[in-house]
């Protein structure tokens, strides 16, 4: 499965599956489709560093985290909703989501010496109140001989007596590994990632196990919850993608006859306006009219001229206030890339694709050179190509698409333009001479290409020769005349992407602790301080602003996108500030910035 388009994947996978856990927990179908989503986009913003530590676990600890937190009673009709929050919490997480004891007493604070009399009596209560969904437990026969009788060999059998309460093990409380769900980590020794695509028989939802009374209630329960409302990958990905753009573009879009609808959104925090902006443009009792086809097209950019001298600064992805689908194949005017340049100047990219394809789950991505002066991009008829700006000369990227997200990268001076999809081949086009060179592997990434044509890449391989590794990651400098390198390397550090000196020695790369560290590309060695970034949401690593210093992309505490510098000899940390940054989005290009 490709790692560069797991999220989609996982989100489509098992984003169902935690709307099932929270309508359980609130009783209410749009609750439930919020709390799943806030908690899907507060883990998925941090992908790269929670896709190999279990990340439907980390998923479930935030959902359940957030409901606990709201106490909001559910409807007075909801049969779970004789159960305190917290034992309703206890008994889902154990009987729906399949989790070991432990696990339910991290997520829901009850105590692991009274989880089993707490779930005992929260089943009693339930079969006593709704029979119908919870029905009894048929009891067997009595034995014909006294248990503790002597048999006919003369052993006595103590055993066959009834256990003490707290050594009862009925079938819905099965030891953790019978009871592993399909996302849960493999035991070792599986090579099977956490997040790796479910059976079919569990991605159709839960299923009821032979004498698991309690599951099977609750997953009556569920069955008639609609794919409206399970299907969230759409809204998560838009959610993550989605920048303070919005938030501005909130204010100047309302005209001063409906401000007043957003009063009250004021008064409740001007951060949580852009939570429910979208909402509140489809509600029937906004006052809000969003604007026809025709006047949005109006408003927008015109499309980018044939040359263009004017350096593009950064970029970003275009937003329809108008109703109306959009295919990121051929997308929609409104949504096409926006190129804003250095003196000011905003344009449109036509004849290229942009945004989330729901069909493949891929992401449609655009590069720009630090110049500014040339961009990569996908074409309306999949290819990959790089234009020149001022010259408008075209020229393709010849590369077979692996139908997985892409990465484009561009060496400083944007002679030489990189794609990779992390699941096969990666190709790297000369602009000056129209040759594609080419990097063959399983799962290749290009983490940064250098002014002369050297490319830092990473390659993982599955394995079965090498004690204690399903897969090994190698890394090498590829350059047009040498190649170095060689050597293992720990996968953790290429989550974050990197980032190669202007010299082709030095790659900057974020750890799993979320750690700035250097290495040497040739040697593999690391050197310089280990400046911590824990504080930072870090999304990805940037470029080398200077020969010390590190662009590091991060989420700040208002869930904005903020850049920071990080010095890698002294491990000095300063925040990026400027107008431009404010318009940045997750996945915004940078182009001709100074920071």
């Amino acid at each position: 499965m490709s790692k560069s388009n797991d999220l989609s994947i996982f989100l489509g996978d098992y984003g169902p599956s935690f709307v099932r856990t929270a309508y359980l927990l609130t009783g209410d179908q749009d609750r439930a489709r919020s709390l799943a989503i806030d908690s899907l986009v507060k883990v998925c913003r941090r992908w790269t560093a929670v896709r190999a530590n279990g990340p439907a676990l980390v998923v479930l600890s935030e959902l359940y985290r957030r409901f606990l937190a709201a106490d909001v009673p559910p409807p007075a009709t909801y049969p779970l909703g004789v159960l305190p929050p917290r034992t309703r919490a206890a008994f889902v997480a154990r009987h729906h989501d399949a989790l070991h004891p432990q696990q339910v007493a991290t997520m829901t604070g009850v105590w692991t010496g009274d989880l089993d009399r707490e779930l005992h009596q929260a089943h009693a209560h339930l079969q006593a109140t709704h029979p119908e969904l919870f029905p009894a437990t048929p009891q067997p026969p009595p034995e014909e001989h006294d248990p503790g009788q002597a048999t006919s060999s003369g052993e006595h059998h103590p055993e066959r007596a009834a256990p003490p309460f707290e050594e009862q093990h009925p079938e819905w409380a099965a030891p953790f590994e019978e009871q592993r769900p399909e996302w849960a980590a493999p035991p070792f020794g599986e090579q099977r990632p956490e997040w790796a695509a479910p059976s079919q028989e569990h991605a159709a939802g839960p299923q009821v196990r032979d004498g698991a009374e309690p599951r099977g209630g609750l997953v009556a329960l569920v069955t008639g919850l609609p794919a409206t409302h399970t299907d969230v990958a759409g809204a998560v990905l838009a959610r993550i993608t989605r920048s303070r753009r919005i938030r501005v573009a909130t204010w100047t879009t309302v005209s001063v006859g409906t401000m007043s609808a957003f009063v009250a959104l004021v008064v409740a925090g001007v951060n949580s306006m852009a939570t429910t902006f979208e909402r509140a443009m489809t509600s029937p009792t906004s006052s809000y009219t969003p604007p026809s086809v025709e006047e949005e097209e109006a408003e927008l950019p015109g499309l980018l001229p044939a040359k263009l001298d004017d350096p593009i600064q950064y970029a970003w992805r275009g937003y329809c206030r108008s109703e109306g689908e959009n295919n990121a194949n051929d997308p929609r005017p409104c949504a096409q890339w926006r190129l804003q340049t250095t003196s000011g100047n905003e344009w449109r990219l036509g004849g290229a694709r942009a945004g989330y394809d729901e069909d493949s789950g891929v992401t449609m991505p655009l590069a720009i050179s630090q110049d500014g002066r040339r961009i990569a991009y996908r074409q309306l008829s999949g290819r990959y190509a790089v234009r020149d700006l001022p010259t408008g000369v075209v020229k393709l990227i010849d590369v077979k698409d692996a139908q997985a997200t892409p990465h484009l990268t561009a060496s400083p001076n944007g002679r030489f333009f990189s794609v990779d999809f992390g699941l096969s081949d990666g190709a790297t086009l000369d602009f000056e001479t129209g040759v594609t060179h080419y990097e063959h592997g399983q799962e290749v990434h290009i983490l940064g290409v250098t002014d002369d044509g050297t490319r830092a890449v990473a390659q993982q391989r599955d394995v079965s020769d090498v004690p204690g590794h399903a897969s090994l990651t190698t890394f090498h400098l590829n350059g047009m005349r040498a190649l170095e390198g060689g050597y293992r390397i720990d996968p953790g550090l290429i989550g974050f992407g990197g980032a190669l000196s202007p010299d082709g020695r030095t790659l900057a790369l974020i750890t799993a602790e979320s750690e700035l560290v250097t290495m040497d590309g040739r040697t593999g060695r690391m050197g310089g301080p280990r400046t911590d970034l824990s504080d930072y949401d870090v999304i990805t690593v940037e470029r080398w602003v200077r020969e010390d210093e590190v662009l590091v992309r991060s989420w700040d505490d208002d869930d904005y996108v903020a850049l920071t510098k990080v010095n890698v000899k002294s491990g000095d940390i300063t925040e990026v500030t400027g107008d431009w940054v404010e318009w940045l989005d997750y996945e915004s290009p940078l182009g001709a910035v100074r920071p």
